[in-house]
């Protein structure tokens, strides 16, 4: 994983209402970092493994990718793409009062401009 990219996981860890970051670059790699006790590191893996492998069927059935989500239960998982392909997952709070739509907006600008 890039420098820059695991230098802003790491600041964004304690952001409220994040469980867990997944980035995900076709035919490179895949990586999670969670952000919460409660995640076992293999179920985390297991889910954002998934999330990876849907992507390509998605494209393949011309769904748009650059922005889509999943959810479950209490929590969500928010995928956004970058034009060179890099997918950022924030495993999250469903509820907007426990991560807000404002904290889902910066971090996505803040992945958008990294390089």
């Amino acid at each position: 994983m890039s420098n820059a990219f695991e230098s802003w996981i790491s600041q964004n860890t304690d952001t409220p209402g994040v469980l867990a970051f997944g980035i995900y670059v076709q035919g490179k790699m895949n990586f999670v970092q969670s952000c919460s006790a409660n995640l076992e590191s293999q179920s985390l893996e297991n889910a954002w493994r998934c999330v990876a492998e849907t992507i390509p069927v998605l494209q393949l059935n011309r769904f748009p990718t650059a922005r889509f989500r999943f959810v479950y239960g209490e929590g969500v998982v928010h995928c956004e793409r970058r034009k060179d392909g890099t997918c950022l997952g924030i495993f999250a709070r469903r509820d907007e009062r426990e991560f807000p739509r404002e904290q889902l907006d910066r971090l996505l600008t803040e992945f958008h401009a990294l390089s």
